[in-house]
């Protein structure tokens, strides 16, 4: 019988870490908003702040990504950068990387290329902390994900040891058929990432994979916002 016993145990223990290999889509995260679904981009850019109220006070440096030539995100941060006014989470200096389409909707920014310009970036940043005024960086969301290694928001932190927030917007893919082609491509088993943005990529796949069975109301928006870092935010957006 005591043959028997360490056998079965032996057989779960395996069984065990067989489901573990095999259903385990992604890294831990955590949900801040949950799959729902809103009217305009602006609407969202509400919600964001409603439950990131002290992330977002705390974060006087916000490095914010988009999927270029998505207006509906622009509109989204847009929304979100006016919410905050006549808040203590205000931001007082807006950056924008000219590259972006749709730029003219922050009529008050300043336009620095952010790869480019990195220092002129830095130095616009210090300035304006040692004058109390709080930045936020509108930049592609491969620049602004902190799960990638290399990209402008790593070096912020890493080269110039500024404390920054990321929140980056993306589209998603809603059924395993399109993962196949969505961008930026995701990467399983050491595959060759040559673009370096598997990471990004992944965490996009493995958030979205939880809405697969979600109905999607039509004429709306389908969005979700979750931390995937300490200071490293995503939100998923579609337009429906």
């Amino acid at each position: 019988m005591k043959h028997l016993y360490w056998i079965g145990a032996v057989a779960l223990i395996a069984l065990g870490i067989f489901a573990t290999m095999k259903f385990n889509v992604g890294p831990e995260t955590v949900t801040k908003i949950g799959f729902t679904h809103v009217s305009q981009p602006e609407e969202m850019g509400d919600l964001v702040l409603a439950n990131l109220q002290a992330e977002i006070k705390g974060a006087p440096v916000l490095i914010l990504g988009v999927t270029p030539n998505k207006i509906e995100e622009m509109e989204l941060l847009k929304g979100f950068i006016e919410k905050t006014q006549g808040t203590d989470s205000k931001y007082d200096v807006i950056i924008v990387e000219p590259m972006l389409p749709y730029v003219e909707l922050f009529r008050e920014a300043v336009y620095i290329p952010v790869k480019d310009e990195m220092p002129r970036l830095v130095e616009g940043i210090k300035k304006a902390r040692a004058e109390g005024l709080r930045v936020a960086v509108i930049v592609p969301n491969i620049y602004a994900s902190q799960l990638l290694e290399a990209n402008p928001v790593w070096k912020l932190k890493n080269e110039y040891q500024l404390d920054v927030t990321s929140l980056s917007i993306s589209t998603f893919p809603v059924t395993r058929e399109q993962e196949q082609h969505f961008e930026p491509k995701c990467f399983d088993g050491g595959a060759v990432d040559p673009a370096g943005t598997s990471a990004f990529g992944c965490m996009i796949r493995h958030t979205a994979r939880r809405t697969y069975r979600k109905k999607l109301e039509p004429n709306k928006y389908s969005t979700m916002l979750e931390q995937t870092g300490p200071k490293d935010y995503l939100i998923l957006f579609n337009r429906n």
